[in-house]
């Protein structure tokens, strides 16, 4: 029983019941309100307002004046899960398990000269949150999760003449972590508990490094092509952890120091724009998430013992795999003051369907999405999006040492956006 609080817990407080609200895994796209209108297709080839920065350094270049966005993201999901049986008892459905969350952006570009540029940039790539019922049969496995990360960037692009640019970027990554856990149907089998004991309480933070390149490919003032590419980041989670069973050498509910290692993965995109007629322009996006490097999330500390070794609090295989985005999308331009946008997005999950747990029920999706862009004057101008991202329910079979969960989950998820561009 030991092993298997440990075990279950972290790799809850990293995973994803939130689904349909981000991008594949606990990934996340909301670096621009005018991004989300065409469903992120292009972005690393429009450059339309200083967000392009996140996804490609080297277009920074085609800005004339330096340039300042900002906004938030509202993310509204609505994903229920069932426990339809356990071995121990107590099916039950959990309803809006995952909580609206708010995604702010910020980015700032600026040209040095004719050919150079600079840029820094706030923003997040990974993140969820999850909140189970305290007193939930499948509480061991469920209970309330956090991740937030904010990726801070600064960029750098050269135009090494008028078709090519290319641009690089360091990255510091913040990560903060946090869950709980609950005996639920276990509490008959640790002494002293109900079913809405805290078996387990765990909160750390970290920062962690990389790196990110891009390159930009002009056609002519109508069509370009742009990559991206950024680094896996590595991060140590330093923190707490208390619960009603740590390791054979520990007391009972005394707080002991640990660490996880979170590896987020890298990121790869391909995209292009092309204005097809004067009212008229299509983009479209193919982005590769390493996910692979997510293949298990090990907690150490000096006070642990396991069957793992000694120093290990927990050790949990994930083996994750690979996943894929693709997207298009349109945009019209109505008149010199309103722009119109739509797209479409396929998301792959890197979860195998046997790795998949009733905290991470995770599935491919569909986005829909709409825009537009209000420019009230030369230098001003308003982005909005929406986003509709519909998944299948899907079922799984989750064992945990004595436990074994019989689940299915589903649901769908709403992204509005706004935002503001300034030139100076």
């Amino acid at each position: 029983m030991k092993r298997f609080t440990q075990r279950t817990l972290i790799s809850t407080a990293i995973a994803l019941a939130t689904f349909q609200a981000h991008g594949a895994g606990f990934q996340i796209s909301e670096h621009s309100a005018s991004g989300l209108g065409r469903a992120f297709a292009g972005e690393a080839a429009i450059a339309d307002n200083a967000a392009v920065a996140a996804r490609n350094p080297a277009a920074m270049t085609m800005f004339d004046s330096a340039q300042v966005s900002g906004g938030l993201s509202f993310i509204q999901p609505d994903v229920d899960a069932t426990l339809k049986s356990s071995n121990l008892g107590g099916a039950e459905t959990y309803s809006d398990v995952a909580p609206d969350a708010l995604v702010p952006y910020a980015h700032y570009v600026r040209p040095l000269n004719d050919r150079m540029a600079l840029g820094v940039s706030a923003f997040s790539n990974f993140g969820l949150a999850t909140e189970y019922p305290s007193d939930a049969s499948a509480g061991p496995a469920a209970g309330k999760s956090e991740l937030a990360t904010v990726d801070f960037n600064v960029n750098f692009a050269y135009e090494v003449n008028e078709q090519l640019s290319l641009g690089l970027g360091l990255n510091a990554v913040y990560a903060d972590a946090s869950l709980v856990r609950n005996a639920g149907n276990l509490s008959p089998f640790i002494p002293g508990t109900t079913a809405t004991t805290e078996i387990a309480h765990l909160e750390g933070d970290g920062w962690g490094y990389g790196w990110n390149v891009g390159a930009l490919w002009q056609f002519d003032e109508n069509n370009r092509l742009g990559v991206g590419y950024r680094s896996q980041v590595d991060i140590t989670l330093d923190g707490d952890y208390r619960g009603t069973s740590n390791t054979t050498s520990l007391v009972s509910g005394q707080t002991v120091p640990g660490e996880v290692e979170l590896n987020l993965p890298d990121i790869f995109e391909f995209s292009g724009y092309h204005k097809v007629a004067p009212k008229w322009a299509v983009s479209y996006s193919v982005m590769r998430i390493g996910w692979r490097s997510f293949e298990e999330l090990k907690a150490t500390g000096s006070s642990c013992t396991s069957s793992d070794g000694v120093g290990v609090c927990f050790l949990n295989e994930e083996n994750w795999e690979d996943s894929w985005r693709y997207s298009i999308g349109a945009t019209y331009f109505l008149n010199p003051t309103w722009t119109l946008r739509a797209g479409f997005a396929y998301d792959e999950s890197p979860v195998p369907e046997e790795y998949r747990t009733l905290s991470i029920p995770d599935t491919d999706r569909n986005w829909y999405t709409i825009g537009a862009t209000y420019t009230a004057s030369e230098a001003f101008t308003i982005d909005a999006g929406f986003a509709y991202l519909n998944g299948d329910t899907v079922e799984g079979t989750e064992s945990k040492s004595v436990a074994t969960y019989n689940f299915e989950a589903g649901g769908d998820a709403y992204i509005f956006a706004l935002g503001a561009n300034y030139s100076f």
